[in-house]
């Protein structure tokens, strides 16, 4: 993130957001009403993991960036802050034994935003798809 404007919790909130909602356009419709935990972890590890690398790209602090998580995926899947931050405590856990799809939210960020043209962005985006198509798969 070039300038210091990109470097605020703001700027991260704004950036994941943005991402984060092209990323689920991208995804099956009722996705945000499934019941199915496999899906429900996947996607909030993605997401999980995309608010984390861009705050820690942006040089915010653990403490800054698990509270822009909160925000950020409560605000994306339209719950409170209390069920966020539920989902939230449990994911610096599944991290910490390589849970496949925050790892791949961390990477789709920076992706999406170094990306130079639409295309670019579109198959960062993308990546939560694929990720959502393999659990069927399974």
């Amino acid at each position: 993130m070039p300038n210091n404007q990109e470097r605020s919790p703001e700027a991260v909130t704004k950036l994941t957001m943005q991402f984060l909602a092209e990323a689920l356009g991208q995804c099956p419709a009722g996705l945000e009403k499934s019941t199915d935990r496999d899906i429900v972890f996947a996607v909030l590890g993605f997401q999980y993991g995309a608010v984390l690398s861009a705050a820690y790209v942006a040089g915010l602090d653990e403490a800054a960036a698990t509270g822009i998580a909160d925000d950020v995926v409560g605000r994306i899947n339209g719950m409170d802050r209390q069920a966020a931050s539920k989902f939230i405590s449990v994911m610096p856990m599944l991290a910490g034994k390589k849970y496949p799809p925050i790892g791949i939210g961390a990477k789709a960020i920076i992706s999406f935003y170094n990306a130079a043209a639409e295309e670019g962005k579109l198959a960062a985006a993308a990546s939560l798809r694929d990720i959502l198509r393999q659990i069927d798969e399974a």
